[in-house]
């Protein structure tokens, strides 16, 4: 089981624009022309992820959306027994997260159903007998839904409002949002590129990070460099001699947030599933939005979360999740001061006009 290891408290603010009653109307209007759903269903936020129920046969799964799943895994129970999908030969999944490669049976196809909506899903793998990535990926659920589902959809999660939306692909939502990200596709696996300077780099430099909806902490960072550097750097709050990693508190601005005490783990080992990426960005950061994930447009579409006084609301768990269940060192890095202040003070206590 994935667990919390620490207790943090985390901040977000941002600014709100006023909004003139011209602009009000304006989006009030635009807001009419809102293209409607295929399908609107409830789900729950659980560990910032998201999941929801459809049923195959007269048999009700449980299912977690996961955008860095390449294919949908059905982990074997009683319910998929009872189900007996049909199968044709092995695939290898693997779980990068938790540095895992798990052989699994091909299912031909599985409708999954919920009222007036049907889901076909194509080419799921079976994994049954493999209770360690189950512990480890905290798998309360029957099916991690991957992919597939987001090529076949527009996704819409409403994690305040507890609703998912489903549109025809490429469905264009940008204008009903603040922000948007361009989402890069690695195949069908969604990154977002950026640049950034982390406190234990010297300099800034770019990054490739797996937006990641299946891992319930905020990011990760797969990178011996980033590992060096914050080992070399920083002071040590708690050690761990058997540590897989580090992790220190960020600031973040994404979207239109600013995050204080973002946890960060910099893993000591790159996972051999990892490829090219630094890393990646996880689920806690997602569940301060209302977001769209588009991958036919290749959109990252987002609108914080407001509450009754027309603020962010602040959702965040404040807890680390680490990928694995590691023990890590905890570090923090102090702003570095390239020259020291200079104090005058006057004789007569009154600065000089010059």
């Amino acid at each position: 089981m994935v667990r919390a290891v620490w207790i943090v408290v985390l901040l977000s603010s941002a600014p709100l624009l006023a909004t003139s009653p011209l602009l009000s109307a304006s989006a009030s209007e635009k807001a009419k022309y809102k293209p409607a759903p295929i399908v609107e269903l409830p789900i729950s936020v659980i560990n910032n992820r998201i999941q929801f129920e459809l049923i195959t046969g007269e048999t009700p799964l449980t299912l977690l959306l996961d955008t860095g799943a390449t294919s949908s895994i059905y982990f074997q129970s009683n319910k998929l027994k009872a189900i007996a999908p049909e199968t044709e030969g092995e695939a290898t999944i693997a779980f990068p997260a938790i540095d895992r490669s798990v052989i699994g049976k091909r299912i031909k196809s599985l409708a999954l159903r919920a009222e007036g909506f049907e889901f076909v899903s194509r080419g799921g793998l079976l994994i049954g007998g493999d209770a360690f990535v189950a512990a480890q990926l905290e798998a309360e659920y029957d099916v991690i839904l991957g992919q597939e589902f987001f090529n076949a959809y527009t996704v819409e999660i409403d994690p305040a409002a507890k609703l998912l939306r489903l549109y025809e692909p490429g469905t264009n939502l940008r204008p009903y949002y603040k922000t948007s990200h361009k989402l890069h596709m690695e195949g069908h696996t969604p990154h977002i590129r950026f640049f950034s300077h982390m406190p234990w780099e010297p300099r800034p430099t770019s990054k490739a990070m797996l937006l990641d909806t299946g891992y319930p902490g905020s990011m990760v960072l797969w990178s011996n460099k980033h590992y060096r550097q914050a080992l070399r750097n920083g002071q040590t709050i708690r050690k761990h001699e058997d540590s897989a990693g580090i992790v220190s508190h960020i600031k973040l601005k994404f979207g239109d947030l600013d995050f204080e005490n973002i946890p960060v783990f910099i893993a000591k080992s790159v996972p051999n599933q990892s490829l090219k990426r630094d890393g990646l960005i996880g689920a806690s950061l997602l569940a301060q939005y209302r977001h769209v994930i588009d991958f036919a447009q290749a959109q990252l579409h987002m609108s914080p979360i407001l509450g009754s006084g027309g603020n962010p609301l602040q959702i965040i768990d404040g807890l680390i999740y680490t990928p694995n269940n590691e023990n890590f060192d905890l570090k923090t890095f102090y702003p570095k001061i390239s020259v020291y202040p200079t104090l005058v003070i006057f004789a007569n206590g009154k600065m000089k006009s010059k």
